[in-house]
């Protein structure tokens, strides 16, 4: 699981809100620091596919302006994740490598559970070889307004994968009356690593006043390492700080806006990452977290990787006076891989397998290309209240395309592994929901989604690891239909109860066969069958009418049924389902306290029981067990102080904690890792900043105490009580400084 990317998928292809904010908090701040008079800044989001007040939506939503984070130092989307409650990010060790659970729903195959979403654009791949469970489009640097994360199934809305929540990234409107510029630099150094640098600037130019707008901006990250790599054999160190990565991005964004009317907007955005290998740290064995080498170290050599991101959208808007029609056209591509030295791994196997002498092999190489493109076109109509009915209504299309090509090149020469399986995925879709105010204070809304899809998979494969083959499935094709229903009182303004059942699901998909070498029979299931899960839950918003406290809390149960998941076939690992399911259940909540002026804290508290209903053979797991990688609670604390300094320019003095309880690593039965526990870990962030509104420097300090906490890890078995253990750690205290300024 922690192992580099590519290592990763040489693996498969050879074993085959809650609702309160950040930049809500620190506008009330503000607020308070100009006025004696505190009251709740109203958040507008869009979760239900219409824009609605925080307060008003009947789900657990979390709005979080990434401007504010990246401010502390915090700049990646797990970062961010760490203070949003509901949510768990597994880092995988690089930029824009990761997955995200929520509520108990685990990410358990490679098609993701949890949906991303840019504006009206769905990222997350349909199908089973992109990558999809690992890559995760990360937006925080660049312009994006808000991010909204919403958490249990939304099928209904946003379709498939979007199982136990879902994140979108807003884009900030391009300028149509003033000239917006800023720019700003980030440095920082890492205890133990590299120096870290971010450089960034947007410009959104109004070039007809009221009418047509662009807006350009771009960023440049290099990512300081700081694991260093050793030579297995002496001991001594190889390179220094071989993790570090460099990123580069840049967007387009351009609205026209020719009436009241009508809109018509184009975007264009582009994502680069090269790094040469993961933050994973060699682990002495599973039976403890300390390094085989020391320090933060690692025996794997680094290669040459990437990840590039392509997204390219146009949607039209227009008013109908009482409807509104918003047609999107999405073509999505990214692409991952490269080049890495699998030598430490793989060099003594095929020694063995050809009959050489130890040591002969001197190379092992493994070359990667995966992805996925696919086109989107959504067009819905979203009424305005008509008495006392709205509603959506919507017709989805998409077309995608996936690629995974694996070479395995050694020297000597040796046929260790060639492989390729590109599949094809395709989805037409219908949704709506009605939303009937039985008086001004209670409604209730139900919803449904039908979707029809059809997938392939080719298989073509030379090499000792997996033999001959060439293999195309039958197309799968299969419908599923998803649903929500929902009721909303509101007793008074500062108080919004609602109650919330809905599901979501993952499609069907060809499966990666398994041959059996005595017979040539396939041993592994030749269908991925859909997963379905369902969700209930009762939630409160509100605050005190003074505007000193607010809360947002949400219970919930979710019951998943044969899910998708990674299950072993005579050793071998590839694609299949649960043969029962889990049931989850929890609590979120989010608290907000101030004081007094200037003064502000948030709570987060959530709490995540996940369990299996019985044995599950195919994955090692046990009845009753709790889902590995996922902790029962997740807390955390900020506080915020802002204070005038001079009559032109304020502070704002801030703290964070953090904690993360502790988890299983893997299923208490499994025949291929060590179950192991891996400790809970509080950490503590702080910042400082001083601004006189155009002019913003900031000094902050992640991990203060510099805790050495590992985020999780993988022990594979390797046979008579050894294993390969690696593990992901929490980056070292890292202290910087950012200036950003806007003209």
């Amino acid at each position: 699981m922690h192992k580099s990317i590519v290592q990763k998928w040489a693996l498969l292809g050879a074993v085959s809100a809650v609702g309160l904010t950040q930049n809500a908090i620190a506008e009330m701040a503000a607020d308070a620091a100009d006025t004696s008079e505190l009251v709740l800044e109203e958040i507008i989001v869009t979760a239900g596919r219409r824009e609605q007040s925080l307060q008003d939506v009947p789900a657990a939503v979390s709005a979080i302006d990434p401007g504010d984070f990246t401010a502390k130092g915090l700049k990646q989307v797990g970062e961010i994740l760490n203070y949003t409650p509901g949510v768990t990010f597994t880092d995988i060790g690089t930029k824009g490598f990761g997955n995200i659970s929520a509520r108990g729903v685990p990410q358990s195959s490679a098609i993701p559970v949890f949906g991303v979403y840019l504006d009206d654009t769905p990222i997350s791949t349909n199908t089973t070889f992109a990558g999809g469970s690992t890559v995760l489009f990360d937006a925080m640097l660049m312009d994006v307004e808000r991010v909204e994360v919403i958490k249990g199934p939304q099928g209904t809305l946003y379709g498939a994968t979007s199982v136990g929540g879902m994140m979108r990234y807003i884009s900030r409107d391009p300028a149509l009356e003033e000239l917006r510029v800023s720019a700003g630099a980030d440095i920082a150094s890492t205890k133990g690593g590299e120096i870290s640098q971010v450089y960034n600037g947007r410009v959104s130019v109004p070039l007809v006043k009221d009418k047509l707008g662009i807006t350009v901006s771009g960023f440049w990250q290099d990512a300081g390492g700081y694991v260093d790599q050793m030579d297995p054999a002496t001991g001594n160190l190889v390179e220094e700080d071989v993790d570090g990565s460099e990123n580069l991005g840049y967007a387009a964004d351009l609205l026209f806006k020719p009436s009241e009317a009508l809109s018509v907007r184009l975007k264009y955005m582009k994502q680069e990452t090269d790094y040469g290998i993961d933050s994973s740290v060699q682990l002495a064995s599973y039976t403890t977290d300390e390094a085989l080498l020391g320090g933060f170290t690692t025996i794997s050599a680094p290669g040459e990787n990437y990840l590039d991101y392509e997204i390219m959208s146009g949607s039209i808007n227009y008013d109908f006076d009482k409807v509104t029609l918003t047609a999107t056209s999405s073509h999505v591509e990214y692409k991952f891989g490269g080049i890495s030295d699998l030598t430490a791994a793989y060099g003594p196997a095929i020694d063995f397998f050809d009959g050489r002498a130890p040591g002969t092999t001197t190379s092992v190489l493994l070359d990667l290309l995966a992805g996925s493109k696919k086109f989107v076109q959504e067009v819905r109509l979203t009424s305005e209240r008509m008495g006392n009915f709205e509603w959506i209504a919507g017709l989805y299309y998409s077309d995608e395309t996936s690629q995974n090509n694996q070479d395995v090149i050694s020297v000597p020469a040796f046929d260790l592994l060639t492989i390729s399986f590109p599949s094809e995925y395709k989805e037409y879709a219908a949704f709506g929901d009605v939303t009937y105010y039985v008086n001004e204070k209670f409604d209730v809304t139900a919803g449904m989604r039908l979707s029809k899809s059809k997938t392939t998979l080719s298989y073509v494969s030379t090499g000792l690891l997996l033999g001959t083959a060439d293999f195309e499935s039958d197309p799968i094709k299969d419908t599923v239909d998803t649903y929500l229903f929902s009721a909303r009182y509101r007793p008074t303004d500062n108080l919004s109860l609602y109650t919330r059942v809905a599901s979501g699901y993952r499609p069907a998909s060809a499966n990666l066969p398994i041959l059996d070498p005595a017979t040539g029979d396939n041993l592994a299931p030749p269908m991925i069958d859909p997963d379905n899960a369902w969700s209930y839950e009762v939630g409160m918003k509100g605050s005190s009418s003074d505007g000193t406290f607010g809360y947002d809390v949400a219970v919930w149960l979710i019951d998943w049924a044969n899910f998708q998941s990674f299950t072993s076939f005579s050793g071998v690992n590839t694609g299949g389902n649960a043969s029962d399911g889990l049931k989850a259940h929890g609590f979120e909540s989010s608290f907000l306290l101030r004081p007094a002026s200037g003064l502000s804290f948030t709570t987060n508290i959530a709490y995540s029981r996940s369990k299996l209903n019985s044995d599950e053979p195919g994955f090692g797991g046990v009845e009753g067990e709790q889902i590995p990688d996922l902790p029962k609670w997740k807390l955390s604390l900020l506080g915020d102080y802002m204070f005038d300094v001079t009559d032109t320019w304020t502070a704002n003095a801030g703290f964070g904690v953090r904690y993360t309880g502790k988890f299983m690593s893997s299923y208490g039965a499994s025949t291929s890792t060590y179950p192991v526990e891996v400790e809970a870990r509080t950490l503590v962030d702080v910042n400082l900043s001083f601004t006189n509104g155009d002019v913003t420097l900031g000094l902050y300090a992640t991990n203060l105490f510099n805790k050495r906490a590992l985020q999780g890890r993988s022990d594979t078995i390797l046979g008579g009580g050894s294993s390969d253990s690696t593990g992901i750690f929490e980056r070292p205290r890292t202290i910087g400084a950012n200036l950003k300024v806007d003209f």
